[in-house]
């Protein structure tokens, strides 16, 4: 698909082309709360015709907004395959010890902003932000964290065994418990 065949789906969303992802998740958001049948702007309205109209209107939103992320994510490897080319593997910070610090560095040399790698791992931002500044009493529980930075290391173009083993150590020394 062309850039210019996405223009509908952006005007399904009330957006212009060319917006950013977060403008996209909100305009989202606010449409479908809009249109949801517990919407105030629909709630006098019993006519089955209407129901009707508005279930369509929120299959629009939905099939655009699936359409866009999938363009947004396409876009977004072009734009990582584009950084690994252009940063060289000099410029890539390398760490003994991966662990919380080492994964936001080496985001912030990419350039990849926290809210693209929780959009795309699915991992939620605060578990993204408590795994860099390890803040491991606010995380889930230790097979979540494996997990979580398993796909945050993949996500980077890490080693992931390395920095999975790396991070979890140090993980699980700050869990113990002393007596």
């Amino acid at each position: 698909m062309h850039k210019q065949d996405y223009k509908k789906y952006f005007e399904i969303l009330e957006l212009k082309p060319g917006t950013t992802f977060s403008e996209v998740k909100e305009a989202y958001s606010h449409l479908k709360k809009l249109y949801s049948s517990n919407s105030f702007i629909f709630a006098p309205v019993e006519g089955t015709s209407e129901k009707g109209k508005r279930k369509k209107i929120l299959e629009q939103i939905e099939t655009a907004y699936a359409i866009l992320s999938n363009y947004y994510l396409s876009e977004k490897k072009e734009k990582t395959q584009t950084i690994k080319t252009t940063v060289s593997d000099e410029h890539i910070p390398e760490f003994d010890v991966y662990d919380g610090n080492a994964l936001k560095l080496t985001r912030e040399v990419l350039g990849i902003n926290l809210e693209e790698v929780a959009f795309f791992s699915k991992i939620s931002l605060e578990y993204l932000k408590n795994i860099e500044t390890e803040r491991f009493d606010l995380l889930p529980p230790k097979a979540y964290v494996k997990i979580f930075v398993r796909k945050y290391a993949e996500y980077l173009s890490l080693d992931i065994k390395k920095v999975t083993d790396d991070y979890m150590k140090k993980y699980e020394n700050k869990n113990k418990i002393e007596f």
